[in-house]
């Protein structure tokens, strides 16, 4: 069958990727999935169902005779972690469907969802990519449909790098969707949305190794050099619920933390250690077989294309204004290096062991350079703090600096109307 004909465009099948840790948003996904559809026929369900016996939201009895649906149901006790559950969908689940849609479980879809989709990469095949649509959804909220849906589609920009060596990817709009007619260049993939041919997913395994932080970087560069090409959708097809008010306390670590395990918190750190040997900034002696870099391009390849440097942890000016790949191409190596600039991410936490008085009227949050020059200040203003002084909740938030200069010590300094400036406390950064 010609995978450009209408008769594969109406009836190809798609694999829909769903694990479900605990979900009060399956039922709902798989239903608006089915019901959006322009043929609900040709939509086949690979779910991972982690389930606790006393919940009641996450019943799939109705849909076990219909042959679309392939279930694997898993006590929850026994979860180990998202690529876990991803890895028993396509190496138990997935057969010979035409294209997979890695998804995770809360969801909602425009109408003809599934012929946008195969449009769009029938559309960057015949391009002579070898797409995979990928990206962070807009979002929608559970509690405020369809009024809390997003109304534009967005892009997956970095943030940061993580100390520990992974990138902090977040989302933004996609600027000039308004005149796009075809899929957008993409830096990283998106756990929660890949849609692509069978073979991605056969090809690009899930290591179990992985509890949850790192697995897009994982998926990105991966994809990347086994020679996929990544967009971004350039209209909204489906929605993702990124706050997660409904499953409160009910998460794999709330669960894990509530039987007084912690083996969720070292296992993250095992996937991290694999991952910076995945980018080359160490050797910590894993046998990365079957979840290797490919060989059809490399990793400076990739890093070229996103404008990323992983041992400097630092981005090029123009990822960092979030233009759309691949970057400007710099070919001679000394000149790329110095394109870059350093990213460093902290997370400020005050609390009033640190600043002990109740009369700021703002607090300073400064980070200084070896020489004490100040490359990038926040200034925490009273109306903001309040809970700080009356109920002595600590001060929590993250902040990414990209700059030429390295910080090496962040100031958290309390200023008073009647004290001027006050106690303060000095932290020095750890600098690769």
């Amino acid at each position: 069958m010609s995978r450009d004909s209408n008769i594969d465009m109406m009836n190809s099948k798609i694999f829909v990727h769903l694990p479900a840790y605990r979900e009060p948003e399956l039922i709902p996904t798989i239903e608006d999935a089915l019901n959006q559809a322009a043929n609900p026929k040709r939509i086949v369900f690979g779910i991972c169902r982690q389930y606790n016996p006393e919940d009641t939201f996450d019943n799939l009895d109705k849909y076990r005779k219909d042959k679309r649906f392939k279930i694997y149901d898993m006590h929850y006790e026994k979860a180990k972690g998202l690529p876990y559950a991803r890895a028993i969908i396509n190496e138990e689940l997935l057969e010979d469907e035409d294209y997979v849609l890695q998804l995770d479980s809360h969801h909602r879809f425009i109408k003809n969802w599934d012929k946008e989709l195969i449009t769009m990469h029938s559309t960057m095949e015949k391009d002579g990519y070898k797409p995979l649509l990928t990206g962070y959804l807009p979002e929608y909220k559970p509690f405020e449909e369809p009024e809390g849906r997003s109304k534009e589609p967005w892009f997956t920009r970095f943030n940061s790098f993580y100390p520990h060596g992974t990138i902090f990817i977040q989302p933004t709009l996609l600027r000039g969707y308004e005149n796009a007619t075809k899929p957008i260049p993409a830096r990283f993939c998106s756990g929660h949305f890949c849609f692509g041919r069978n073979e991605w997913a056969k090809e690009i395994k899930h290591d179990t190794d992985i509890y949850f932080a790192g697995e897009e970087l994982n998926l990105t560069v991966r994809s990347y050099t086994h020679g996929y090409d990544l967009f971004h959708p350039h209209k909204i097809v489906i929605w993702h619920a990124t706050m997660r008010e409904e499953r409160s306390g009910i998460l794999a670590w709330d669960d894990q933390h509530k039987r007084g395990e912690t083996s969720w918190w070292s296992q993250q750190d095992i996937g991290r250690a694999k991952i910076r040997q995945l980018l080359k900034t160490e050797d910590n002696g894993f046998d990365l077989t079957g979840y290797d870099l490919g060989n059809i391009r490399t990793l400076r390849q990739y890093e070229k294309y996103a404008g990323i440097n992983f041992k400097l942890k630092a981005v090029q000016e123009y990822t960092a204004h979030d233009k759309y790949p691949p970057n400007p191409l710099i070919i001679d190596e000394e000149r790329w290096l110095d394109s870059f600039m350093k990213s460093t991410y902290h997370l400020v936490h005050i609390t009033p062991e640190d600043l002990t008085e109740k009369d700021y009227n703002f607090i300073l949050v400064a980070f200084d350079d070896k020489d004490g020059e100040n490359i990038e200040s926040k200034y925490i203003q009273k109306d903001e703090i309040n809970e700080f002084f009356s109920e002595g909740k600590p001060i929590h938030f993250e902040m990414a600096i990209l700059s030429a200069k390295k910080p090496t010590r962040v100031v958290y300094w309390g200023h008073s109307e009647e004290r001027g400036w006050a106690e303060r406390k000095e932290i020095q950064l750890i600098n690769d």
